[in-house]
């Protein structure tokens, strides 16, 4: 019954992987500031475009506001990162984007950093303007007066070139453990990708069976190798006919196919938006995150 409830487990954490990221929700940005959980006024809304518009204008910097509802059972960190590459926020050549994400529903708040801003606004300038800045207004419910308050700040060190003071680096020289579970996800969405440009469903099955079989010998039971093998190759043959028909849906559609842009191939696509988009930029990795 061990092994049984082993393999269980060990499914059941790979399923669920697999229905969060299908069941996460991007949407497409529809101006610098994107309110999906209706927590603006339309002169806020419009007051604060202006702000970041002109802000853009003068410095080619851009800052994106994003308020959404739920973040689907996704960490904060991992769904800001997804949001901004997704995004494309800031100038290719400079990266010099930078997102607030708001989740309304999950009272979490995020400040994803582009590399060409991480000089001015590290990761303890932004905790330290998500404590001061956001959630004591954010605790009243004042998410106007909060995300007012935050993107001043930000606008502020970033005009100026007021440069954070460095951060003394840690001592201990242990690998991080989230650097592991990143590498498995980015190896996990990767596979994904290449099952979705395969033309057969086969493939997924036959990975899936590999796995299984590797899963079962460290268990060290011929029973498990065979349970785990005929688990695992038809959830990979399932997992691949949903991304080889996602597959030829966004090339039908005319949409792009690449790693980030299908999320590895997990997503099909959506409508459009009349907002031409933003500079190209990618995500430095670095921000603050915080609750209110």
């Amino acid at each position: 019954m061990k092994i049984f409830f082993r393999i269980f487990l060990i499914f059941a954490c790979v399923f669920l992987f697999a229905i969060s990221v299908f069941a996460a929700d991007y949407p497409k940005p529809a101006g610098f500031v994107n309110d999906y959980a209706g927590i603006y006024s339309s002169d806020f809304k419009i007051r604060l475009e202006n702000k970041l518009k002109s802000f853009e204008e003068q410095t080619g910097g851009e800052i994106a506001v994003a308020a959404i509802k739920s973040l689907e059972g996704q960490p904060v960190e991992e769904y800001a990162v997804k949001l901004f590459e997704k995004w494309k926020i800031g100038k290719a050549r400079d990266d010099n984007g930078l997102l607030l994400l708001i989740a309304k529903d999950d009272r979490e708040v995020r400040i994803e950093v582009g590399y060409g801003f991480e000089p001015y606004i590290n990761d303890a300038r932004a905790g330290d303007i998500i404590r001061n800045d956001i959630v004591p207004e954010f605790k009243n419910g004042n998410y106007e007066a909060g995300t007012g308050k935050a993107t001043d700040s930000l606008m502020k060190f970033i005009a100026n070139k007021d440069f954070a003071p460095k951060i003394k680096p840690r001592s201990d020289r242990e690998f991080p453990f989230w650097a592991v579970l990143a590498g498995i996800y980015i190896f996990a969405t990767y596979l994904a990708s290449y099952l979705g440009r395969t033309k057969e469903i086969w493939p997924g099955a036959a990975i899936g069976g590999f796995f299984g079989v590797v899963i079962g010998l460290l268990i060290s039971s011929f029973i498990a190798v065979i349970i785990a093998a005929i688990i695992a190759g038809l959830f990979g043959l399932w997992l691949d006919f949903i991304l080889s028909r996602n597959y030829k849906i966004r090339k039908a559609k005319g949409l792009p196919t690449g790693f980030w842009h299908s999320g590895g191939g997990f997503r099909s696509g959506s409508g459009g938006s009349s907002f031409g988009g933003f500079g190209g930029g990618s995500s430095g990795g670095g921000g603050a995150s915080g609750r209110w």
